[in-house]
């Protein structure tokens, strides 16, 4: 379980939130209905102003960095006001609130539409969402092919693993709306040698991907990957390690590449299924709070060899299990460096039903290593080989193969 020191943060965090109790923190279990108001009319620049109002104010009051990190925040919406405003559509609003938030450099801070929101919501339920049949990975702001399910529109249209998204309906991809089943975009992809493919795809309802998948590997080896830090996947997780603490594997592969974080205290819990003793998991520090957290260890931890499969679509928790796991002695990272993403949010429900993530706390490995805008650099480090991917290889995954089973040799008495 997790310890006194994290329970005395969570109280501590609490009280410190007292005086703002007026901030209208979004319950992730639920999703409040969306306001439609009419494109292009009053009462969509009235929902405009109302949302945009109080975006602001909301960062204004709680993001980590009081001065912003030197960045003239508040000059900037207010001069950006009038034309997110005079918006004539959710998804045109939605834009130039993305643009303003990114001036803070933030990964954490961003906002969700309701459309959005409604989407992310379907892919954490395991519903099917609307799509392209693409599944993208981050580089930075950029946006790459990793995946193109057969089948769909991209793979008829012949899209290939690796290829960058540039552009969806003229927005670059960080700002394009999201699909609508059965609307037509012009999606415009740049190849490895910089060419453009400009393909007309139709949206269409896509079944979703499995968000936690175990398998056994060459030789014994156990694979595990999980995409949340969140109930349903810990869940899984913990009753996968208590199966596998009947016959414990030669080793354990812990695939985080499509890992973008989740509730920091079931981090810790993973956490404590690879030792004996309690360990520090964070150090946690903002405007409201300055504590340690640790957790005490698993009744029947794993105590095999353990690697961690990473890339720059591993984000916020799933960076601190692989760098703290290291930092302890613990666990070989093998991949490429993660995104680097790594504050403390809280999700704030804005008025129009969309959702507001603020960046509050700095959150460092227990040695106060940073990794925010850092990332964690693999121990054994992976390059894209797209042609590989194309093939339906995975060298990432054969190399974190090949490194668990040396470590289980090494291991091994002789």
């Amino acid at each position: 379980m997790i310890r006194t020191a994290q329970r005395l943060l969570v109280v501590a965090f609490a009280l410190s939130l007292a005086a703002c109790a007026s901030i209208p923190y979004a319950r992730l279990d639920e999703l409040p209905p969306p306001v439609r108001v009419a494109d292009g009319s009053p009462a969509r620049a009235a929902l405009n102003a109302e949302v945009y109002d109080a975006a602001v104010g909301y960062v204004e009051r709680l993001f980590y960095k009081r001065d912003f990190g030197g960045v003239p925040f508040r000059e900037a919406a207010a001069s950006r006001r009038a034309a997110a405003v005079a918006e004539p559509d959710e998804d045109g609003f939605y834009a130039r609130l993305t643009e303003l938030l990114e001036l803070l450099d933030d990964d954490h801070t961003h906002t969700l539409s309701p459309v959005e929101r409604e989407m992310v919501r379907a892919r954490e339920q395991g519903e099917a969402r609307a799509g392209f049949g693409i599944v993208v990975t981050p580089r930075g702001d950029e946006r790459y092919v990793a995946l193109v399910r057969p089948g769909t529109p991209a793979a008829e249209a012949g899209v290939l693993p690796g290829w960058k998204i540039h552009t969806i309906a003229g927005r670059p991809a960080l700002l394009a709306s999201p699909p609508v089943v059965g609307r037509t975009d012009r999606v415009v992809f740049l190849d490895e040698e910089g060419r453009e493919h400009a393909l007309d795809l139709t949206a269409v309802l896509t079944p979703p991907i499995a968000r936690f998948e175990t398998r056994t590997l060459e030789g014994g080896v156990a694979y595990i990957r999980f995409d949340d830090f969140d109930q349903t996947r810990y869940d899984q997780f913990k009753a996968e390690m208590q199966r596998l603490a009947g016959q414990p594997p030669p080793g354990l592969i812990l695939d985080l590449r499509t890992n973008g974080g989740g509730q920091l205290n079931l981090e810790a819990l993973t956490m404590s299924w690879f030792f004996t003793e309690d360990r520090d998991v964070v150090i946690l520090k903002g405007r409201f709070i300055d504590k340690r957290m640790h957790v005490d260890p698993a009744p029947q931890p794993y105590l095999g060899p353990v690697v961690i499969l990473t890339g720059p679509g591993s984000a916020s928790a799933a960076e601190l299990l692989a760098g703290v796991m290291r930092e302890h002695g613990r666990v070989t990272i093998v991949g490429g460096t993660t995104r680097g993403a790594v504050t403390g949010t809280r999700a704030i429900n804005l008025p129009d039903g969309g959702l507001l993530r603020v960046g509050m706390l700095v959150m460092t490995t227990p040695n106060r290593v940073t990794l925010e805008k850092v990332g964690v650099t693999p121990d054994i480090v992976v390059p894209d080989d797209w042609r590989a991917v194309r093939e339906g290889r995975d060298p990432a995954l054969e190399a974190a193969l090949a490194a668990v089973r040396d470590l289980a040799s090494s291991a091994a008495p002789r």
